[in-house]
């Protein structure tokens, strides 16, 4: 018999993470409910017609027609002129609702992505007070100087948009780079 090895987290921090799961969870809820009826009808859809079992429905369905065809009845004799203009539509069909999910999905991450950069750059900003405060309190208990050191060069504001600036500079020297070698 297999032994189920819990990790455990500290209580408060498993309420808190609760909490946090359980808001970010109902705000969801109330944005795919104000979706409209048609978007979320599609997205269904999309998830159903994403599996195996319509993989083989459509496998059972083609091999169902032409035996038919062949054996039984030729009301759309071979090369199956009708079968293929329905495939043809099923695969317009399948391929805008196969972008429209993406794009509903897309919009989700993009306010996922939002979310988080605003509780980093808001964590950054309390690190940051809390490093300013440290300074402070290491100076009035005679800390030396060598020891504040590393502290003292992050206790500033971080400017969200020049880190963003930086990046882009490292992914153009990066990619100049790549296409020398």
């Amino acid at each position: 018999m297999a032994r189920h090895h819990h990790h455990h987290v500290n209580r408060t921090i498993e309420q808190v993470t609760d909490r946090n799961i359980e808001s970010i969870l109902c705000s969801e809820d109330a944005r795919w409910h104000r979706t409209p009826a048609v978007y979320r009808a599609i997205v269904r859809i999309s998830a159903a017609c994403g599996t195996v079992g319509f993989l083989i429905a459509n496998a059972v369905f083609f091999a169902a027609w032409v035996a038919i065809n062949e054996w039984v009845v030729a009301f759309d004799p071979y090369p199956y002129t009708f079968l293929l203009f329905g495939v043809s539509i099923e695969a317009i069909f399948l391929a805008i609702l196969i972008l429209i999910s993406q794009n509903i999905a897309a919009a989700e991450s993009e306010r996922r992505h939002h979310l988080d950069l605003q509780i980093n750059l808001l964590a950054e900003r309390e690190t940051t007070a809390v490093m300013r405060l440290l300074v402070k309190m290491a100076e009035r208990l005679d800390v030396p100087q060598e020891d504040q050191a590393e502290v003292r060069q992050f206790a500033h504001d971080t400017d969200p948009a020049g880190v963003m600036e930086q990046i882009a500079r490292a992914e153009t020297r990066h990619t100049q780079h790549a296409v020398q070698e």
